[in-house]
Order: structure tokens, then sequence, then C-alpha cells
């Protein structure tokens, strides 16, 4: 592998590891602020920043369709969206400190760990339609590609061109 080639994997490799953890903040964050919310205030807060738009513009897509998901969230729906929020935001800075440590179990781990994130978010796609989940979805592969190609950097040429690790 030429230097350019190998230093190009790694930056990839470091840049997709600072949006993960970027994301994972994000979510952390989210999460945190839907846990303290006041149960009517996500509806409320939607209603406020569609408010001007849907007078300029009733059929504004992206407006009406921030409005119809604050209201159609129930207690329920709202009590996944923490725990998921919180968990997948812990999850991801996990895998971000384990790569970053270039732990031997890291590369297997975030592997797997992305891997059953993209499982999720299929299905979840499958049964919400929603375009968010398709581009978490293509993030996440494009990262395991990345650590693949990091993980067979650091391992130098001892590693068998065939498997996956």
């Amino acid at each position: 592998m030429t230097h350019r080639r190998a230093w190009l994997i790694e930056w990839t490799f470091r840049l997709s590891l600072l949006g993960k953890a970027m994301l994972g903040m994000a979510q952390v964050i989210g999460g945190l602020f839907l846990a303290i919310m006041p149960a009517d205030a996500i509806a409320r807060t939607a209603d406020a920043l569609t408010r001007s738009e849907l007078a300029q513009d009733p059929t504004d897509r992206f407006a009406k369709a921030v409005m119809h998901w604050a209201h159609a969230i129930n207690p329920a729906a709202e009590h996944f969206y923490i725990i998921y929020l919180l968990g997948h935001g812990i999850i991801h800075f996990v895998v971000v400190i384990a790569l970053l440590l270039k732990s031997r179990i890291a590369y297997p781990f975030s592997v797997a760990t992305l891997m059953a994130f993209v499982g999720f978010q299929t299905w979840d796609w499958l049964h919400t339609h929603d375009p968010a989940l398709l581009l978490l979805t293509a993030l996440d592969i494009f990262v395991i590609t990345i650590v693949i190609l990091e993980h067979r950097l650091t391992k130098g040429a001892a590693a068998p061109k065939s498997s996956l690790f």
C-alpha cells in the first residue's frame, strides 16, 4: 500500500471517528433533553419553530412532517427515544474510545456494533420510511468500511487478504 493511500485511510478513519463522537454527543444531549422536558414541550417547540413557515407556505412538507412527528409522540414513544438516544450515544463513545486506543478487540467490536445499528436502522426504516435512518445507515456502512481498512492497515502485511479481520 502506498504511503499516500495509508495516510488517506488514517485521516478518513480519524474524521469518521470525530463524526461518530459528535453524533454520539448529540444523541446523549438529545436524550437528556427529552428526559427533562415537560411532556408537551416537544409539540409546543415544534409549533413555535414551524408556525411562521406554515403561515408563509401551508404546504411545506418538512414543516408539516415536523408537526406530525411532534404531535404523534406518546409517552411510551418518548421513553423509547430517551433510552435509544442515550444508549446509542453512549455506545458511540465506547466504540470511538476503543478505536482511538487501538485496542485489539476494538475493531471487531466496533464493526459488530455498527452492523447491529445498520440492522436495527434498516428494520426501523422498513416500518417508518424515515429518510434520516437511510442517512445514518449509509454513514455507519461508510464507517464500517473505514474501520476495516484501518484495521488492515494497522495489522500490516500479516493480514490475510481473504479475511475480514
